[in-house]
């Protein structure tokens, strides 16, 4: 009977996980967003040293593997915030109230999805290259400079945007599954 409970649970996980994707995913992503625009200034039209992952977005949008998805979102997302607790930001004169609201909101968005996936899976490896190589080129390199935090701001709204896309197309094919034929 437990082992029944155990794979009754297993199963639901990623369903419970998707309806939270539809439900709220969209809102908690677009209130990061927002903190993430009031924060500071307006967003740096700077490129970055360190081209952003497009292709990478791509495969995991082609990917009909929801659990490879879920992991794809929460680990960009754990990376994301990984990148905001590097090194000291007292060089930007970001709202603290703000800054703070937005990295509540990425943990908020991180835990919802650790909700959803039933085994510890490693981040996958060409992601968190991406982010080593992008710490790297800009906080590394200049002791964490304004200018390149104000980047990284950048590169944060980058990849929110992709993720909203990814989660639009889950949540699409989702309801495309779900609709009778």
């Amino acid at each position: 009977m437990l082992f029944m409970f155990f794979v009754l649970c297993s199963a639901l996980t990623p369903a419970l996980c998707c309806d939270w994707l539809d439900q709220r995913f969209s809102h908690v992503n677009n209130k990061c967003l927002t903190h993430l625009k009031l924060m500071g200034d307006p967003l740096t039209e700077e490129e970055s040293p360190v081209p952003f992952p497009y292709d990478l977005y791509q495969s995991t949008r082609n990917t009909q593997v929801l659990e490879s998805q879920l992991l794809f979102i929460r680990d960009s997302l754990k990376l994301i915030s990984k990148l905001y607790r590097h090194g000291n930001h007292s060089s930007v004169a970001w709202n603290t109230d703000k800054t703070e609201h937005f990295l509540m909101n990425i943990h908020r968005q991180t835990k919802e999805l650790n909700n959803c996936l039933p085994v510890k899976k490693k981040v996958n490896v060409t992601l968190r290259k991406y982010y080593k190589r992008l710490t790297k080129s800009t906080l590394d390199r200049t002791g964490g400079g304004t200018a390149y935090w104000e980047l990284i701001r950048m590169e944060t709204k980058r990849h929110l945007d992709q993720l909203e896309m990814l989660v639009s197309i889950i949540t699409s094919r989702r309801r495309s599954a779900a609709s009778p034929h």
